[in-house]
């Protein structure tokens, strides 16, 4: 008997060592766990499945082609430890050809990368994995591997490092048509030249896979790839674009909705000049807007030159914004990233900048300091010969507030205008800035209009006074944005500042002598490094019953299920988004209307700068929010919605697209 629990025992042994040790040799590879894993504390990492195959056997992608299978990874984590789905555990494939057939995957070695993010009190201890895969070379054999690492012990693997930094993480913007039995995915130069290109689609009913792929390069320096189909019924699709074995990311939705995508340049300008018009009947503009009415009422009965002048003085300050907002997302685009209108409201310094500018006006409009006949300058370097800088300074400040707002028509013809040429953007961008600039020019033509407002008098000053509290609401909600975007700790800072700039306010119109300027002075002392080295926070959404947070590929999933949906591309800077929130989107009715039709409510929050959500907007043709996305089984392409909402609209529109 004790010979018999000896030979057991070391039975048990031997096995423990067996299951344990690393790699695995499962007949026709050598598999092994290995980690990046090098200070306890990291809150992320990651762990590789390191595949060292013999020759002439190969393992297969998520889409493995023709034929083949994906492997399947079960692991027992310690406690607090999650992996982290994604494309970006899949290195890019190769063709592997088997006439006829083509199948996608990787020969000899292969390294599949896991993100671990600890959630909360994390263990770090031993990690389990049952890993199946498939490896083929004349015949395919399914094989398993049972591994073990102790992540307490485990050592920093630099191979595994070398391969994340290969992984096909980075996005590539393309613009993609169905053409004949084929698609043909349009992008733009980059920095690496390359002399072979294929797609590797990761729909795995819609391609051929066996066809040749034709790249060609344009005349404007951009290329294009021609995959064949083998239908042209699917709207989106994604995979890995690989130039020269170095993989990109793709992932686009196509056939957008006729009456939203086939724009032509005299639309695109008629839609600017009207969306432009409208944009100064929007809320975030009024405060400013409403300051400069008061100001040429003040000039009512006075010299139709000086108003013609500041009207046109103002109007300037207006297009000349515009168009330096134009020239510059140009600019920012072409070096690759993707940006839209309002893109100056993701970052916290411009919020804070323009929330203690916006306050200032305000308060100054409850005191007595004198503000020219402009009522916006702001201190003394304003105050020149007529205030003509102050006319073209409210100009500006008007046009930097429009941002949060995208009027009807403008968000279609703002999304043109930036997909297209520069060539093409600007003429539609100073279409907008004429539009948005239009009363104020035909004052400018006809200042005896002005007779038919009411006379300057002691009113104006109780209504100077009034205009102040929407300038501290509209502070008050930038400071409300800025917050969502960093910390609670800098939202106390930017208050401190607000009072100090109170504070200096008060002090300017008080004492007479230079102590006036003491308080403004500390102010900028203390306020200016702060506010440049404030930091984006992960962006907290706003919560609801049945919201799913967007991501990338979550379109293409809830299709494939058969899922109807609606996207709200919402941020909290987008007042006419909360407004559309507030009014629709949130309503007991329109929740219960969603809900008895089965409608699935994505709210992708674009807040903070998000790479992925300004590719989602680009592919409808989007440059800016608010964005309203539905889709039902049965539609051949997601329907844009109205860009303002009230119930009966959100509800009749998507009754019309079904």
């Amino acid at each position: 008997m004790k010979t018999m629990k000896n030979l057991l025992f070391t039975f048990a042994v031997l096995f423990s060592s067996i299951a344990a040790s690393n790699p695995v040799d499962t007949g026709h590879a050598k598999v092994s766990l290995i980690t990046d894993l090098s200070q306890s504390q990291s809150e992320e990492f990651y762990v590789g499945v390191r595949l060292e195959m013999q020759k002439g056997w190969h393992t297969y992608w998520e889409n493995p082609g023709d034929s083949g299978g994906t492997f399947e990874a079960l692991w027992d984590l310690p406690a607090g430890l999650k992996i982290e789905e994604g494309f970006s555990n899949w290195p890019t494939p190769t063709t592997i050809p088997y006439p006829p057939l083509m199948t996608y995957g990787y020969e000899n070695e292969v390294i599949f990368p896991f993100k671990v993010k600890k959630i909360k009190d994390a263990i770090l201890g031993m990690v389990n994995l049952e890993f199946n895969f498939l490896i083929c070379a004349d015949i395919c054999i399914p094989e398993t591997a049972t591994l073990q690492l102790d992540l307490k012990t485990a050592n920093g693997s630099q191979t595994l490092t070398n391969a994340i930094s290969l992984l096909p993480k980075k996005d590539i913007a393309t613009q993609s048509k169905h053409q004949d039995d084929a698609l043909v995915i349009g992008f733009k130069k980059i920095d690496q030249d390359f002399t072979e290109a294929y797609f590797f689609p990761r729909n795995t009913r819609d391609f051929y896979y066996t066809a040749k792929q034709k790249i060609t390069q344009n005349t404007d320096g951009s290329f294009a790839i021609t995959v064949p189909t083998m239908n042209g019924d699917f709207n989106s699709f994604s995979g890995i674009l690989s130039l020269d074995g170095k993989g990109y990311q793709v992932q686009e939705s196509l056939q957008i909705h006729q009456s939203e995508s086939s724009l032509s340049i005299w639309q695109a300008l008629l839609f600017a000049f009207i969306g432009g018009l409208i944009l100064n009947l929007m809320p975030c503009v009024f405060p400013v807007i409403s300051l400069k009415v008061l100001s040429f009422v003040a000039m009512g009965g006075g010299e139709d030159t000086k108003i013609r002048n500041h009207a046109l003085i103002f109007s300037s300050g207006i297009i000349c914004t515009f168009m330096v907002i134009a020239i510059s997302l140009i600019l920012i685009r072409s070096s690759g990233a993707m940006i839209g209108w309002g893109y100056q409201l993701q970052s916290p310094m411009v919020v804070g900048v323009l929330a203690l500018v916006i306050l200032a006006i305000g308060f100054i409009l409850l005191t007595s300091i004198n503000m020219g006949s402009s009522l916006t300058s702001v201190g003394s370097s304003l105050q020149s010969r007529n205030d003509y800088a102050g006319s073209f300074g409210t100009g500006v400040l008007a046009v930097v507030v429009a941002s949060p707002c995208t009027a009807p028509f403008m968000g279609a013809a703002i999304g043109y205008a930036l997909l297209q040429p520069s060539i093409a953007t600007l003429p539609i961008f100073l279409s907008l800035a004429v539009g948005f600039a239009g009363p104020y020019l035909i004052l400018a033509m006809k200042p005896q209009w002005l007779s038919a407002l009411p006379k300057p008098g002691a009113w104006m000053e109780q209504l100077k006074q009034f205009f102040a509290f929407p300038m501290i609401a509209t502070a008050l909600w930038l400071m409300w944005v800025f917050s969502l975007q960093t910390s609670n700790d800098a939202l106390i800072q930017l208050l401190v500042i607000s009072l100090l700039l109170g504070l200096s306010i008060w002090m300017i119109n008080s004492f007479k002598h230079k102590l006036k300027w003491a308080g403004l002075v500390l102010t900028a002392i203390l306020g200016m490094p702060f506010l440049f080295n404030v930091q984006n926070a992960p962006t907290t959404a706003i919560q609801q019953t049945d919201l799913v947070s967007w991501y990338p590929e979550l379109e293409m999933d809830l299709q494939e299920s058969n899922q109807a949906y609606l996207i709200n591309f919402t941020a909290a800077w987008c007042i006419t988004c909360q407004a559309n929130d507030k009014l629709a989107l949130s309503r007991p009715r329109v929740i219960e209307y969603l809900a008895s039709e089965s409608i699935q409510y994505v709210k992708a929050d674009w807040t903070n700068r998000n790479e992925q959500i300004a590719k989602a907007l680009a592919q409808y043709q989007r440059t800016g929010i608010p964005l309203y996305v539905f889709w039902k089984p049965g539609m051949l392409a997601p329907q844009i919605l109205p860009a303002v909402l009230t119930e009966d609209i959100l509800i009749r529109s998507i009754e019309a697209s079904i």
